[in-house]
């Protein structure tokens, strides 16, 4: 499975981000941008499970600084 999404704006407009895995090998997903929302899930199965519920998810590269928060519209999901 293939899951990225391409960054819309600033300095790094174009750039491809991925899902980003954080330090414990989870991705997250959120309603909000606010981290007291984020949902700490242990798969990419999981991960794109909830975006298709409409969750966003934390994406990154290694030329894009720091993860962002992407919207299920902007995250291109291939089998």
């Amino acid at each position: 499975m293939k899951v990225f999404a391409k960054v819309s704006r600033g300095r790094q407009k174009g750039e491809i981000v991925t899902p980003h895995r954080h330090e414990d090998g989870t991705y997250v997903v959120s309603p909000t941008r606010f981290e007291k929302d984020y949902v700490h899930v242990a798969t990419l199965e999981a991960f794109v499970s909830e975006i298709r519920k409409g969750l966003k998810g934390r994406m990154s590269s290694h030329v894009v600084k720091g993860p962002r928060l992407f919207s299920p519209s902007s995250i291109h999901i291939e089998s």
